[in-house]
């Protein structure tokens, strides 16, 4: 939880003022930039991936598969950053040389796992509230704390300092303080616990689309994706990120919406699907479950899946390693 401390003194009060003024230097060299950032988009396309990548890497044998122009690279945030600006990069290069031992030269994704795995050091810098999951209880930053906001900043540009010309980089999930870090959600949680944490639909919006902002701004040549879902029972809020983040022009429409539950059914948070239809953006997805799981596809047939994307219009489709290592369904991914 929050350190209090002692506000009073010199140090109290450098201590108070030193983030919240490297945070409005950052954001000016941001503002700063835009002007160059928008001028140089008029003549020079951003690459945004499409097509088939593996949800994960493993030992890299999927990579082997030729339909498999990526894969996503996972690493919690806990781990790549166990003390503040000190990164372990080596977690996503380990993953890189896997695929290379299958492959040569290809993109990849990344998603930096927040939420519960967010580094204990930045629970003692802001405040928490704690949720009920398969887990047990976990505890989870406020995604709407100006302290969490600031870190992602962080986060954000020590990423950029790193990979940001890397043209293998073709995607950058953002992290977000939900049950599983990447994911729009709170599946299973009950509204009055998310409510009694100060949850609103405007502190949510505003939280997402300020991260999002921050990573699209570190990152001016890569694509953004926010996964979304159905926050507090309302669809709205998540058509209002998404539309807000693809409509803002210093984004040059490079934020666009993400579904990891991607399954051929419109069962399944149907006023969303309707939301997605609807969305002028750029679509990226992951698909449900494993082929073997009948049970989560339209009529258990798994090429449901990419009819459903077809008719989306989902641009990138992230099916399980599995598919990709054992070539279960290589026809429907050609």
């Amino acid at each position: 939880m929050k350190k209090t401390g002692s506000p009073h003194g010199p140090k109290g009060l450098y201590e108070k003022t030193r983030r919240p003024f490297i945070h409005c230097c950052s954001v000016l060299a941001c503002c700063l930039s835009l002007t160059p950032l928008t001028l140089k988009a008029e003549t020079e396309t951003i690459d945004k991936p499409t097509g088939i990548y593996s949800s994960s890497i493993g030992r890299g044998e999927a990579l082997a598969n030729e339909h498999a122009l990526g894969a996503l690279i996972r690493v919690k945030w806990n781990q790549l950053e166990p003390s503040p600006g000190a990164f372990n990069w080596a977690l996503i290069e380990d993953q890189i040389d896997s695929m290379d031992d299958y492959s040569e030269g290809k993109l990849w994704s990344l998603a930096i796992i927040a939420g519960k795995e967010s580094p204990q050091w930045l629970y003692d810098e802001a405040d928490s509230f704690v949720i009920n999951s398969m887990l047990g209880d976990v505890s989870i930053p406020k995604f709407w704390d100006l302290q969490v906001q600031l870190r992602l900043q962080d986060l954000a540009l020590a990423l950029a300092a790193e990979y940001g010309d890397d043209p293998r980089m073709s995607l950058v999930y953002l992290p977000q303080m939900t049950s599983n870090g990447v994911e729009g959600h709170f599946n299973g949680v009950p509204l009055s616990t998310l409510e009694a944490a100060g949850l609103t639909p405007d502190n949510w919006i505003e939280a997402v689309t300020t991260a999002a902002t921050s990573f699209a701004l570190a990152l001016p040549s890569k694509a953004i994706a926010v996964e979304v879902h159905t926050v507090l029972a309302d669809s709205a809020i998540a058509e209002t990120i998404i539309n807000r983040l693809w409509d803002d022009p210093a984004l040059e429409q490079r934020v666009g919406a993400a579904m990891w539950w991607l399954s051929g059914k419109d069962s399944y948070q149907t006023e969303l699907l309707a939301v997605l239809r609807e969305y002028p953006g750029d679509l990226y997805a992951q698909v449900i479950g494993r082929s073997d799981q009948s049970d989560r596809f339209l009529d258990g047939d798994y090429a449901s899946v990419f009819a459903q994307a077809k008719e989306l219009g989902i641009r990138y489709i992230e099916p399980w390693e599995r598919e990709l290592t054992y070539h279960t369904h290589d026809l429907l991914l050609a």
